[in-house]
């Protein structure tokens, strides 16, 4: 068999596997415009309802927003609320659990928090937010990394060169895309299992490490454009909500089989800088430590049941 027909029968067996592995996602955008307490937004203030107060961990060190979605102004998708206020809130960065998510923590979820909230109050105003604010945003924010993002590198914040590290660096508004088919990329943990099956059908005995695309060569110019175009496939990265995740090292669940019912991608965050659809922004705005990736992952019956008590959370940088 030649090169040219393993690359071809690679892309027939990856177009097998995500055709029966499709999901519904819906992608996000971002900008500067403003936004109110009940928007959609990455960083800045929370929406804390009346009597209510920012998370802390578990030392009472108050968390800073990463991330808030109002459900009722994305578009309805299969299994997620049509409404409520979903956040996520991370620990400042340290060297040993990087935004406090240490290695695929759920359940206790010490230095992140997940909240959601089923209604918003109408009559909740920013400033008495804000004023729940240990740290005013505005004044955390000063003490950001001093230079561009990919002039350092991750050293610096572990010998307290840097300042802090949030995400983004400066508020963003969300908005939310169409919602489309997202479809498994090959860091799935699942992947290699059916494309080593969908080999064995069409080429009884094969090796399929000789067949993955990161193995085949692209050695002519027909090579390389197929090769892309089943490489490109395979990519399942962006910032999101539902779809199939994207883990910048390896997917946490391949090794515990108990992690396999987590099996809904609830939030992602990545900053692949190649293909990211958050508008025009330097690179400071929303950065993972460098071509990383954030994923929440929930069980079918915990967000059925607007549980979000036991999400999986990970993050990890190339």
């Amino acid at each position: 068999m030649t090169n040219l027909e393993k690359i071809r029968l690679c892309q027939e067996i990856v177009e097998e596997i995500q055709r029966e592995n499709s999901r519904p996602a819906c992608y996000l955008e971002f900008s500067r415009e403003p936004f109110s307490i009940t928007d959609s937004h990455l960083g800045g203030v929370p929406y804390v309802p009346r009597g209510g107060e920012i998370p802390t961990d578990e030392k009472g060190n108050q968390l800073w927003l990463c991330a808030q979605i109002n459900f009722a102004q994305m578009p309805r998708m299969e299994g997620f609320p049509d409404g409520g206020i979903f956040q996520l809130f991370a620990s400042d960065f340290d060297a040993d659990g990087g935004f406090g998510f240490y290695a695929g923590e759920y359940g206790e979820q010490k230095g992140w928090k997940v909240v959601y909230y089923e209604e918003a109050d109408p009559a909740v105003t920013w400033e008495a937010c804000a004023a729940k604010m240990a740290v005013p945003w505005e004044e955390a924010s000063k003490e950001r990394m001093p230079r561009p993002a990919h002039k350092f590198d991750l050293r610096d914040i572990k010998e307290g060169n840097a300042g802090l590290w949030r995400i983004p660096a400066h508020p963003l508004k969300i908005s939310f895309r169409p919602v489309v088919q997202d479809v498994m990329g090959d860091n799935d943990f699942r992947f290699d299992a059916l494309f080593a099956a969908g080999l064995e059908r069409r080429l009884p005995g094969a090796d399929p490490e000789e067949f993955m695309s990161y193995r085949l060569r692209d050695e002519t110019d027909e090579e390389r454009e197929l090769l892309r175009r089943v490489r490109d496939q395979l990519g399942s990265g962006g910032c999101k909500l539902g779809g199939c995740a994207y883990f910048e090292q390896c997917d946490i669940r391949e090794d515990d089989e108990a992690l396999a019912a987590w099996d809904i991608l609830l939030f992602q965050l990545h900053d692949d800088f190649t293909d990211f659809p958050a508008g025009e922004f330097p690179e400071m705005d929303l950065y993972l430590g460098g071509f990383g990736a954030l994923n929440l992952l929930i069980r079918p019956e915990d967000l059925k049941n607007r549980n979000f008590s036991q999400v999986l959370g990970y993050w990890a940088t190339s």
